[in-house]
């Protein structure tokens, strides 16, 4: 699964660009791909199999796998008027912030109304759905576990070590604790922070914050910890590296998700949305899911899941009504202001 990448305001673009791109001159359209992603891994792996390797040989074109998936780069290239990437995986927030300025506009036709709602914008098509599991470790708690998300905040009536990946709350952290502190999914929006925030103060000493998923997944595994709020492919991964006493609990689940760009100035432009629009098929949004993990985008795919995989899976369809979603319009007008709340939060 990927990191969780956010967007970030780079100064002194324009050196940058000479950095990165000094010798380089944008591709010219040749029967070839580059498409970007975040490096070898079940994530990737499964992009390749579900839709790269299909599209070539649908289409006749060679695709290039490049990466990893940076917003900075791709700012750097844009500016520079030297594009050599076509398609790229990238956080929703950037499609709707740079919509039309970095990023081309995509028309997915009849693809429209195959996304959960809210998740397609003009410029970013959902690849990836990501849902924030809570998950308990069955060897701390046994027969009585905790069974809402309210328990993960509860010191007092579940003693114990919690871990979350505390690099990026954009991945549905504030979600968690106001849903849990009893906000109505309705009324998240706008993020009541200091609500959020004292919830985390009540099991701040228990606390494990995790600055990559690694770290996350190791602490779980190596039973470090006794709670987690974990990316649901991580989950996954955590029971396949052999943390099989993790249980999921069935409860409010935010979820976020990826989108495929194509960055303004590609020469196969065309081409790549194509791509995309291929990728983005039922048939082929099943089969990413059940090789890396992630939730399907298409909620007409039906992907076949493992033993491990059901249980930990927060994005079916008889769990919708527990999923989420972000609301990515507002975090793409917050999310600066969030990080460094945030941070000033895990520092202070």
């Amino acid at each position: 699964m990927t990191g969780r990448r956010r967007w970030t305001k780079i100064a002194g673009a324009a050196v940058l660009a000479a950095a990165l791109l000094a010798g380089c001159t944008g591709g010219a359209p040749n029967g070839r791909l580059t498409f970007v992603s975040y490096g070898k891994g079940a994530y990737q792996d499964g992009q390749q199999a579900a839709f790269l390797e299909p599209f070539e040989k649908r289409s006749g074109l060679k695709i290039t796998v490049d990466g990893p998936s940076d917003n900075a780069k791709l700012r750097a290239m844009v500016e520079a008027g030297k594009v050599t990437w076509d398609v790229m995986d990238t956080d929703a927030f950037i499609a709707r912030e740079q919509c039309g300025k970095l990023l081309e506009k995509i028309d997915v036709g009849a693809l429209r109304d195959s996304f959960p709602p809210g998740t397609l914008s003009d410029c970013g098509v959902p690849t990836a759905l990501f849902g924030l599991a809570f998950l308990y470790n069955e060897k701390t708690y046994g027969a009585r576990p905790p069974t809402t998300l309210a328990d993960f905040f509860d010191p007092a009536k579940f003693p114990g070590k919690r871990v979350i990946y505390a690099k990026d709350p954009a991945i549905g952290l504030y979600e968690s604790a106001l849903l849990a502190d009893g906000v109505e999914p309705a009324n998240l929006y706008p993020l009541d922070t200091g609500r959020a925030l004292r919830a985390y103060d009540r099991i701040r000493p228990e606390l494990i914050l995790a600055q990559t998923y690694g770290q996350q997944q190791q602490a779980m595994v190596d039973n470090q910890a006794d709670m987690a709020l974990v990316v649901s492919a991580r989950a996954y991964s955590v029971l396949k590296a052999g943390g099989l006493h993790w249980r999921a609990v069935q409860t409010k689940v935010p979820v976020t998700w990826d989108v495929l760009v194509v960055p303004k100035g590609s020469r196969n432009a065309d081409h790549a949305k194509d791509l995309i629009r291929f990728a983005s098929q039922p048939e082929q949004g099943a089969k990413f899911a059940e090789l890396s993990g992630a939730g399907a985008a298409n909620v007409r795919a039906e992907p076949a899941l493992d033993d491990l995989r059901k249980r930990v899976d927060v994005l079916s369809k008889d769990r919708a009504g527990d999923q989420v979603l972000i609301d990515a319009q507002w975090w793409t007008e917050n999310y600066q202001r969030m990080v460094r709340e945030w941070a000033a939060w895990q520092s202070g």
